[in-house]
């Protein structure tokens, strides 16, 4: 093999090997939308006893909230947590799981459509499910404008544009010197 070619090689498994994790990371924890035909919702209690016993012992368990969605056209099935996010990370300080699964209900009564924002993934293998921020009632043909993401990576590429235009003046002066 050709020595430019396989440091090109190299060069380029390395800028994937770094920029994965990463690019990964930001999949997961920024908010994502769908537009969805609510089918059904369920509260399931969860944790170390989720049982009768367990209210008599507050901090043991907790009641989880699920959404059950299909696609509008390919009717493919989706299943949604719906958890309070608090003050913990990903920063989206959700406080009113309940509230988003009385609407979600409310939807689902009269099988309609709703646009849910949501962050995560669908890990089947270890029962993961993705965390709903928002459900809104929506018509068949909605869409969602991704403002918070946009407006993310465009600081993030200016950023980065300019900590690249830095330090290449900075290095320049030390040359020049």
């Amino acid at each position: 093999m050709d020595p430019k070619l396989r440091r090109l090689l190299f060069r380029f498994a390395l800028i994937v090997i770094i920029a994965a994790p990463p690019i990964a990371f930001l999949d997961y924890v920024l908010p994502h939308h769908a537009l969805l035909r609510i089918v059904g919702t369920q509260v399931k209690r969860s944790g170390k006893e989720a049982g009768p016993a367990a209210s008599q012992r507050p901090g043991t368990a907790r009641d989880v909230y699920f959404i059950f969605a299909e696609d509008v056209d390919s009717k493919k099935p989706h299943v949604f947590r719906n958890e309070d996010t608090a003050w913990g990370f990903p920063w989206y300080f959700k406080f009113n799981s309940a509230d988003i699964q009385a609407a979600a209900q409310s939807i689902a009564d009269e099988r309609g459509t709703a646009l849910i924002t949501y962050y995560g993934w669908r890990i089947a293998l270890f029962s993961l499910f993705p965390n709903v921020i928002k459900v809104v009632r929506a018509e068949p043909g909605a869409w969602a404008i991704p403002w918070f993401n946009i407006i993310f990576f465009t600081v993030l590429i200016g950023g980065g544009v300019w900590v690249y235009f830095s330090v290449r003046r900075i290095r320049t002066r030390r040359l020049a010197r």
